[in-house]
């Protein structure tokens, strides 16, 4: 990305969700062509030693990139809604960016006066002044969500904009990929609007690596997909006569490992009486099935963490009962449980306030759903991430290029909380409740 070296006027940031730090760094050795990322890398600074944070799933660390905050001060600990049992389970996620609740980047641009552009941000749905929500349930047919894409899309009528402006729109998705469809909506803003922020979320490498296992040919195969779509991107910049002015990130939330086990905390809770289900059934039940009265915890899955949840935080019956149950299988072969946090691990990691207790699972393994059933099970998924940030092996990438930048090659250790208000700072933001810090770029 040649640009001159003058003041960012325009900021475009990228996420690859999954892209963890092995690939980059072992390029080479995989045999990855990726021409657009490895020209940022010459011409750019960069880390390929990012700490994201805990739980390390979709929306969190993306929220974290967006607020410059931890979970437990932004609020979005999971990916999916917290919806206790006996509640309506409606398997919803976070679309919204109601549900934030820190300072964003694109709330820090509109008190400049700047346009800011979000096409499938996690948890950026009704947000900015172009905005094609997230909101699509991988697996699912598109046309499944598309109507509730199109009823929060901002300003309203953008995507069927789009359709009319590009007939081939669609021409790309299918159950397993959506980033073709999502870098034509950004391009059609990119040129069409010329936003001063822009934020852009490609997530089919993340399903790959769920669906195939961290660096498999299918994985790989995807991410060249991805540098291509990168490449786009920067040529519809050059194309509005902006990429001279504009400062590029490239962000990513988390690593990636490969697994084949679930362990299933509902099945133990349910042993231990924690839960009541009817164990004459096997494998998932719904948890809206059981009544109010019939649990005292639960389990909130994020991956290969989890939080339990007390539905009475005073009940140290249950509480007592859960650090009974947990805390002798935590490193125990073939439990699926590497450690348990308690209370003040809980907080000082920045992760779910609701929880006095974190599961983080063993290498190999993720949690499953089941309620009743084997406590361990085969996973189908073969990779997995959510887990601790001091995981070994774990890191994301982090790449600045563009106006504005003065500062070149390896930055060190990163981390992901310092990357919102590293963005920030390119434009002349201020995030008010940024608990990282800006990196020195220019």
């Amino acid at each position: 990305m040649s640009t001159e070296d003058k003041q960012a006027r325009r900021v475009l940031v990228i996420s690859l969700d999954g892209l963890d730090a092995r690939y980059v760094r072992e390029r080479d050795a995989l045999g990855l062509r990726i021409p657009t990322l490895r020209g940022l890398l010459a011409e750019g600074a960069w880390s390929l030693n990012v700490e994201t944070v805990y739980p390390s799933v979709t929306y969190p660390v993306h929220t974290t990139i967006a607020t410059g905050t931890l979970p437990a001060r932004h609020g979005i600990t999971g990916n999916n809604l917290l919806e206790p049992p006996g509640t309506q389970q409606t398997g919803a996620w976070h679309w919204f960016a109601r549900d934030i609740r820190a300072d964003t980047l694109w709330t820090a641009a509109a008190r400049e006066g700047l346009r800011t552009g979000l096409i499938s941000w996690p948890v950026g749905g009704g947000a900015g002044d172009y905005n094609v929500p997230e909101i699509v349930d991988v697996g699912k047919p598109l046309a499944e969500t598309l109507a509730l894409m199109k009823t929060h899309a901002r300003p309203q009528g953008l995507i069927e904009e789009v359709e009319r402006r590009d007939p081939q729109l669609y021409r790309h998705a299918n159950q397993d990929e959506h980033d073709d469809l999502r870098a034509r909506f950004a391009e059609h803003v990119i040129k069409e609007n010329r936003p001063d922020l822009m934020l852009v979320h490609f997530f089919d490498f993340d399903h790959f690596q769920h669906d195939y296992g961290p660096f498999t040919p299918e994985a790989c195969a995807i991410l060249e997909k991805l540098d291509g779509y990168v490449a786009r991107l920067l040529d519809a910049s050059a194309g509005a006569g902006t990429l001279n002015e504009t400062a590029l990130f490239i962000v990513s939330d988390h690593g990636f490992l490969p697994i084949s086990k679930l362990v299933h905390p509902h099945v133990l809770l349910s042993r231990a009486g924690l839960i009541r289900v009817d164990s004459s059934q096997v494998g998932p039940t719904n948890l809206d099935e059981i009544k109010e009265g019939d649990w005292r915890a639960y389990a909130y899955i994020t991956s290969g963490s989890c939080a339990i949840i007390l539905r009475d935080p005073s009940d140290t019956d249950a509480r007592q009962r859960v650090l009974e149950l947990f805390e002798p299988l935590a490193g125990r072969e073939g439990s699926g449980i590497l450690r348990v946090l308690v209370d003040e691990e809980v907080r000082s990691s920045g992760a779910n306030t609701d929880a006095f207790v974190m599961l983080e699972a063993a290498d190999g393994y993720s949690f499953g759903p089941n309620l009743t059933g084997e406590a361990v099970t085969p996973s189908v998924q073969r990779g997995q991430h959510g887990y601790s940030p001091a995981r070994a092996g774990y890191e994301t990438c982090f790449i600045a290029s563009g106006a504005g930048l003065a500062r070149r090659g390896d930055l060190g250790p990163v981390r992901v909380l310092d990357v919102g208000p590293t963005i920030a700072r390119a434009l002349g933001l201020t995030l008010r409740d940024a608990e990282g810090l800006g990196l020195q770029l220019n």
